[in-house]
C-alpha cells in the first residue's frame, strides 16, 4: 500500500471452497520493509475474507432462487455482498480516476466474473478493501441497487 519493497515473512494456510470441495491453499505472508505492515499474497480467483472462490461466488450469485445449491441465507448474503461490492468498487475506481491515480480508460470487463476479478484486484491494491462486510442484509445495500 505504501509502495515499499516486500519480503517473505512466512506462510499461512487458507481454506477456500471451490464448488463442492474445500481446498487448503498455502499463501506467502509478505512484510513491507518500509512500513512493517504484513500482507498475504492474493492468487487469481481468491477473494479476501471470503470462504468461496471467485467462480463459486459468481455461480451462486447468478443462480436463481430455485437453482442455487447452498442454503438460502448463504445465497442471499452472497448476492447482496456482490451487489454492494460492485457498487463500492465502482466508487473506488471513480475516486482513483478523479485523483489521477487511474486511467479513465480502465475497463473491468462485462461479465460478472471478469468485473468482480478486476475490481477485487483494484480495491485490494488501492488499500480500500472493507474487511467487515460479511453480514450483509438488504438494508445495507443502497436502495437503487436492490430490485424488488
Amino acid at each position: 500500500i505504501c509502495g515499499g519493497p516486500l519480503k517473505v515473512h512466512g506462510t499461512c494456510i487458507r481454506k477456500v471452497r471451490q464448488g463442492e470441495h474445500t481446498h487448503q491453499i498455502h499463501l506467502r505472508v509478505m512484510e513491507c520493509r518500509h512500513c512493517g505492515k504484513t500482507h498475504r499474497e492474493l492468487p487469481e480467483g481468491l477473494v479476501p475474507y471470503k470462504r468461496h472462490d471467485l467462480n463459486s461466488l459468481c455461480e451462486i450469485a447468478e443462480a436463481t432462487e430455485t437453482q442455487h445449491t447452498c442454503e438460502t441465507s448463504t445465497w442471499l448474503r452472497i448476492r447482496f455482498w456482490l451487489v454492494w461490492f460492485l457498487w463500492y468498487a465502482q466508487n473506488v475506481l471513480d475516486g482513483l480516476i478523479t485523483a489521477g491515480q487511474m486511467s479513465a480508460t480502465f475497463s473491468p470487463g462485462h461479465s460478472l466474473r471478469r468485473r468482480t476479478a478486476s475490481f477485487v484486484r483494484l480495491v485490494v491494491n488501492s488499500g480500500n478493501w472493507e474487511q467487515h462486510r460479511s453480514a450483509m442484509t438488504r438494508k445495507d445495500i443502497p436502495s437503487i441497487l436492490v430490485s424488488s
